[in-house]
């Protein structure tokens, strides 16, 4: 099965997100690359801000349309602070509010070993949102020659 993974804010989310990831990675998951449609997506949500509710709903609901029938899990800040309003949007189906429940949310998904710790940061979650930034500004680059 293909997993997408997607951290707001700050290393405390990332930390976290690489922690589930991991331990999906150990069960058979495989990141999902580009373009490729995932069945399951994990998005970790940052709520400092208003922009950062809205980039997290934005997030949410771009992994919505970009892989039709995933499961989306959120967590983070934002899933704590408005479980009800995150559940409600488009594609979620499960909201975490506690880090403490990442064990269990990784044996509901069949994780039996679960992680103590991560291997370490080696990729860069991005948002959707800095994703396509990206793209747009490589084309742009390329396009200039």
């Amino acid at each position: 099965m293909k997993l997408r993974t997607v951290t707001l804010g700050c290393k405390v989310n990332q930390y976290e997100t690489e922690y589930v990831r991991e331990g999906l990675l150990g069960i058979g998951y495989e990141d999902a690359v580009a373009d490729e449609p995932a069945e399951l997506c994990i998005v970790n949500t940052c709520t400092v801000t208003n922009e950062g509710d809205a980039k997290s709903r934005q997030a949410i609901r771009r992994l919505g349309r970009k892989n039709p029938g995933a499961k989306i899990v959120v967590m983070g800040c934002y899933a704590t602070r408005a479980p009800e309003e995150v559940a409600a949007l488009p594609g979620v189906s499960q909201v975490v509010t506690d880090k403490r429940e990442l064990p269990d949310l990784l044996g509901r998904f069949g994780v039996t070993d679960v992680p103590t710790g991560i291997s370490g940061f080696g990729r860069r979650h991005r948002t959707a949102a800095e994703e396509d930034e990206r793209k747009a500004k490589s084309q742009r680059n390329d396009a200039r020659g």
